[in-house]
């Protein structure tokens, strides 16, 4: 074992499985595979002490914060100080001097003189996304660069495909908003595109919003207007809002421990477990500086990371699924990326991209949640009273793989825009033209008319033989109704189905 997986087998506390463990191969260089670092012995630490296989990693693997917090809390001061004077110009022993620190809380002993020469990126910007210099620590000439601090760092490896497809997304977005074609139907596709994202919101959670539910969700839906930056004080108000009952309405982030539970018997039926409620201060108020940071980010790959962020914190005991997708708005408007619409920023509706790939969705929340949940030790006292001890670090809860997370909001980016706003866009440009020639050449009520653009839409271009009767069609000779179904036909395109 090499590396982080030499790590694990030192720390005593239960980590997260490592995505791609560095193993020793018969290679001659470095070689990425889908599940491993293929390594070759010669480039392997040739001693079994922790920081030589800290040091590894730090320059061949990916960052992995939990693991060498841990790690390096078991390493001696002297040892540390020892390393840094005998190699004052690595980079690596920095580094990890810097994370010594952090790990132990209390700066290394002794005195390792003026080290000089340039000052070292944590996370390399060439290999990952990064953030503002949260940290300039000028003992070891070291920034700490994240996307967010510390306190709360989720990671994520350039993707330049990825990247590309985010441009591409949000700006044909801004082409529709600004396209003069549009201009008179804007206002009710975004409101159809802010109900439909309510209503699938909770259609996720297998639940039908009442009518104050909707409101409330709406009215929490406004509020993304405002740009205001978060804060417990605004997230409670959002919860607040979203949640109808008052007595689910909290005051402030949870003090006590929640869960997630869903079918099964017993501790079984739990299925995912947040971080302590000791730990949420601390973790939100890292969450929140992330959420809150201008950068260069990627605006969508920033926005899974604050939804998904923030559903795995799972801050409210009621709420925080409905929240999370709503925060992935905030976050693009907060960005400044979403076009306006009369005062209202237009929204990518991505709960209903959501809602038509439920199987990722909930393959991209277990990628966290299913390891996460077993470093629980659940105990079931009853159907719903359960203890819980966590035998892990919080810091898994900061400090998570995003790649994930933004591909799936990706792909919900490209199919709300492809399969919801502009499909939606034609479908009314198609409604008001048949509306209108129709309403030209027919005395005809609007709402008969309604009706039979509704009818003959939905069978092809041909009125349904059940619905020739009706009582809108009375006044309507055959002919007549022939020449509605061309017009409806032609409309939205269906002649070649008549």
């Amino acid at each position: 074992m090499i590396g982080y997986e030499f790590l694990l087998s030192k720390i005593t506390r239960p980590m997260m499985p490592l995505k791609r463990p560095a193993r020793i191969a018969p290679v001659t260089r470095i070689e990425p595979r889908v599940d491993s670092l293929a390594i070759p012995r010669n480039v392997a630490p040739a001693e079994a002490d922790i920081l030589s296989h800290v040091l590894f990693a730090l320059k061949h693997e990916d960052i992995n914060i939990p693991i060498l917090h841990e790690a390096l809390n078991l390493v001696p001061a002297e040892e540390m100080l020892d390393t840094l004077l005998a190699q004052p110009a690595s980079a690596y022993i920095r580094q990890a001097c810097f994370f010594w620190e952090k790990a132990n809380n209390r700066p290394l002993p002794g005195d390792p003189g003026n080290l000089g020469g340039n000052y070292v990126d944590v996370f390399d910007p060439q290999a990952y996304y990064t953030g503002q210099v949260w940290e300039r620590h000028q003992r070891y000439r070291v920034n700490f660069n994240g996307i967010g601090p510390y306190e709360y760092c989720p990671v994520v490896l350039r993707n330049d495909k990825l990247e590309a497809e985010g441009s591409e997304v949000l700006a044909r977005l801004n082409a529709w908003v600004t396209d003069p074609l549009n201009a008179r139907i804007l206002d009710r596709v975004m409101g159809w595109a802010y109900l439909s994202e309510t209503r699938d919101s909770y259609a996720i959670e297998n639940e039908t919003p009442s009518p104050d539910k909707e409101k409330a969700f709406l009215q929490a839906m406004e509020h993304l207007r405002d740009k205001t930056p978060l804060s417990e004080e605004y997230l409670v108000q959002l919860q607040n809002t979203v949640i109808s009952s008052p007595l689910a309405h909290e005051q402030q982030f949870r003090t006590h421990q929640n869960w997630l539970q869903r079918g099964g018997h017993g501790a079984l039926s739990v299925r995912y477990v947040p971080p302590p409620s000791d730990s949420m201060l601390h973790l939100m108020e890292g969450f929140m500086r992330m959420a809150n940071a201008e950068d260069e980010v990627p605006a969508l790959v920033k926005a899974a990371l604050v939804s998904f962020g923030f559903v795995y914190i799972h801050p409210f005991i009621d709420g925080n699924g409905r929240l999370s997708r709503l925060l992935a708005h905030h976050c693009l408007n907060l960005k400044g990326v979403l076009p306006d619409v009369n005062g209202h920023p237009a929204i990518l509706p991505l709960s209903i991209a959501m809602r038509k790939n439920e199987r990722q969705y909930l393959e991209t929340l277990e990628s966290f949640s299913k390891p996460a949940r077993a470093l629980w030790d659940v105990i079931a006292i009853s159907d719903s009273d359960f203890t819980f001890d966590f035998r892990s670090t919080p810091l898994i809860y900061a400090h998570w793989a995003g790649q994930q997370a933004a591909t799936f909001v990706m792909d919900c980016a490209k199919t709300a825009l492809e399969q919801s706003l502009v499909e939606e866009t034609a479908f009314l440009l198609s409604y008001d033209k048949a509306f209108e020639l129709i309403n030209k050449s027919y005395e005809l009520p609007d709402r008969s008319i309604n009706l039979l653009i509704q009818w003959i839409r939905q069978n092809q271009g041909k009125m349904p033989e059940r619905r020739k009767n009706a009582q809108e069609l009375v006044s309507l000779k055959g002919e007549q109704l022939a020449d509605i179904e061309r017009i409806i036909a032609a409309a939205f395109g269906l002649e070649a189905k008549t």
